[in-house]
């Protein structure tokens, strides 16, 4: 039987991420570069794929996200980048911008991006989630079922690979037994 200890140890980490709220991304403008290190911060601590800068550029070229004015990067558009970096490996990119538009036309962006974090850092702590009335309802259900299927991937993903890892372990052990 797998010993669970290293991914509860893994999961009980996660529960201590912290997605940053509007208000706590850099306001001032950034390059690419360091856009994708605030980015890549708030992803990789939970075991998700980081977003390269080549990756980024893509993203404008394709028109996933607004252009960067004069080279820098606003918050609105790292807010996506977050966004986009969090439901890659889950959804297809023109649905994740479907579902960012979806919910930005009945909720300003701010709003809607802090009603999200709101929602995600409960899921990671398995907290109940803090109501508000004057969000619509299908948007936030549409943001716990998209949160919900990212959380359960990635813990199938990270249990997955620590079960692979174990069963080497074992075959190791056996061969060097023979």
């Amino acid at each position: 039987m797998t010993n669970l200890t290293e991914f509860k140890r893994w999961e009980n980490s996660i529960s201590r991420m912290h997605f940053p709220k509007w208000e706590e991304l850099p306001s001032l403008g950034l390059y690419v570069d360091q856009v994708a290190a605030v980015i890549n911060e708030n992803l990789t601590s939970s075991g998700m794929e980081p977003l390269t800068k080549s990756m980024i550029n893509n993203y404008v070229k394709k028109k996933t996200i607004q252009a960067p004015i004069k080279k820098k990067y606003a918050v609105n558009q790292i807010v996506d980048l977050l966004l986009i970096g969090f439901f890659k490996n889950t959804f297809a990119i023109d649905d994740i911008r479907r579902g960012i538009l979806q919910i930005t036309s009945k909720d300003y962006p701010k709003q809607a991006y802090d009603r999200f974090v709101e929602i995600l850092n409960a899921r990671l702590r398995n907290e109940t989630i803090p109501t508000n009335p004057n969000f619509d309802p299908a948007n936030e259900q549409l943001m716990n079922f998209g949160i919900d299927a990212v959380l359960a991937g990635l813990k199938a993903r990270y249990l997955l690979k620590m079960m692979a890892k174990e069963s080497q372990v074992e075959k190791d052990n056996h061969e060097n037994k023979e």
